[in-house]
């Protein structure tokens, strides 16, 4: 009988998890959707929860057209939470009050991204198609009832 040997390789992770993409999709929701260059945790899960699929983003279009945000429940990635530790242990955010904030490394790689039209020109797109009409009041409002 023939023995077979298998031998153990890592897998690769999918581009959407890997920590710096995550992390660049944080700074372009945060610049873009954010305010003075800050943005709340959950209001980064609801941005980056949007931008997974079009009937997300045309959902929160018109809850920005309506000003009244009625998703009752989304999703917390854990590849961003990861992604946004690494970016608070590289100083690319701070934590400022409730919310985070692009740091002047930050702004160095930001700028590369927004510069760069071949970079995340969907993730920029979708973005700019809700723009800052969705507020912290709004998501706040629509996560009051959470426990």
């Amino acid at each position: 009988m023939a023995k077979i040997k298998f031998t153990r390789r890592p897998s690769p992770a999918l581009a959407e998890q890997r920590p710096l993409y995550k992390i660049t999709q944080a700074l372009l929701i945060i610049e873009i959707c954010g305010r003075g260059k800050k943005c709340s945790l959950i209001k980064l899960h609801l941005m980056n929860w949007a931008l997974k699929s079009r009937s997300r983003i045309s959902t929160l279009e018109i809850a920005a057209n309506n000003k009244r945000l009625t998703i009752p429940v989304w999703g917390f990635d854990p590849a961003l939470a990861i992604a946004l530790q690494f970016a608070l242990e590289e100083e690319i955010l701070i934590v400022e009050g409730s919310s985070l904030k692009i740091t002047d490394t930050g702004n160095h790689l930001l700028d590369a991204v927004i510069n760069d039209e071949m970079a995340f020109p969907k993730e920029k797109s979708y973005l700019k198609r809700v723009g800052k009409r969705i507020t912290e009041e709004m998501v706040a409002s629509a996560s009051k009832g959470w426990d």
